[in-house]
């Protein structure tokens, strides 16, 4: 009863902190929606939607997927004609950046060098969609138009409070249980044994065991829903700089890579190429950041008494 009662809390605690942040940044977003911003900037970035091999109308699935998240970019898919080829790339575009106000909120939590790891998703992001975009257009070719119905538009005390709230209540509703059964399976003493098969993958790139948790989190269920185990794991564990280094670097690169992925089944994306190219990509960047990067001072051991 003791350990339930810790893990209740503990969820609860994890939640609290990811509402400061995650909070806020929902409200100015669905804010700056009901203001010209988004449609100016799409019609700005349309001309360069050709370097990705894309229609000009994907320009506004890319700026609400950037700023807002993959839902919103996926309903700006409705009515557009795009081919399987298009859809695969607006798949890896946005499977690196996605979110960016949000998730990048939460990066500054974990980082001082937030600023490195948001640009390097960016990058990824546009440079995956200037290498694969023409080669996907070519190899899947054949627009439809994706059905969808009309945006209903709502007035901006229904988004904030409704849609906001809704968002926030999903948000619980999926990192509360996993926190939950984190902190009971913890208690248990089961984490330990289901780390050990992780040991020598994450020992070749990298990671030490106490930061195995984090990273299986944001893999899985990604910066957002993720973000609580994240935190939590990050503080408890002491985890140095390093190793939170290590952790964005492979978390804003190939985060909830399932779940991300499946959402463009829909709109007749190519999925498996979106998978390989993500983990190829978050993986070279580990070895990278291994070869290149300072080694970490060792913790000073504590002389008996």
């Amino acid at each position: 009863m003791r350990l339930v009662r810790h893990a209740f809390l503990g969820a609860l605690r994890a939640y609290r902190r990811l509402f400061l942040i995650v909070a806020p940044i929902y409200a100015a977003i669905i804010l700056l929606s009901h203001t010209p911003v988004l449609p100016w900037i799409a019609a700005r970035m349309e001309p360069a939607m050709a370097a990705f091999a894309l229609p000009g109308g994907a320009a506004l699935v890319l700026v609400l997927g950037f700023a807002i998240n993959i839902y919103a970019g996926l309903a700006a898919c409705a009515g557009l004609a795009l081919s399987p080829g298009h859809a695969t790339t607006l798949a890896l575009i946005l499977g690196f950046t996605h979110n960016l106000l949000v998730e990048g909120a939460l990066l500054f939590k974990l980082s001082r060098r937030a600023w490195l790891w948001l640009s390097l998703r960016i990058a990824a992001g546009l440079i995956a969609g200037v290498v694969f975009g023409p080669i996907f257009a070519k190899a899947w070719p054949g627009a439809t138009a994706i059905a969808g119905a009309e945006t209903v538009q709502h007035s901006l005390a229904h988004d904030l409070f409704i849609k906001g709230g809704t968002s926030l209540l999903q948000l619980f509703l999926i990192l509360f249980p996993i926190v939950f059964l984190l902190e009971i399976l913890q208690g248990l003493g089961a984490l330990a044994k289901l780390r050990r098969p992780l040991r020598p993958l994450l020992k070749f790139l990298g990671f030490e065991e106490g930061a195995s948790e984090a990273l299986i989190a944001g893999l899985f269920f990604g910066l957002v829903y993720g973000a609580g185990v994240i935190l939590d794991r990050v503080q408890e564990e002491g985890l140095s700089e390093d190793q939170v280094g290590r952790l964005c670097l492979t978390l804003v690169l190939c985060h909830a890579i399932v779940e991300d992925t499946l959402l463009f089944a829909p709109v007749h994306a190519v999925l498996w190429p979106v998978v390989v190219v993500r983990i190829a990509v978050a993986v070279a960047a580990l070895l990278a950041f291994r070869l290149f990067a300072p080694r970490p001072v060792p913790r000073a051991s504590v002389p008996a008494p």
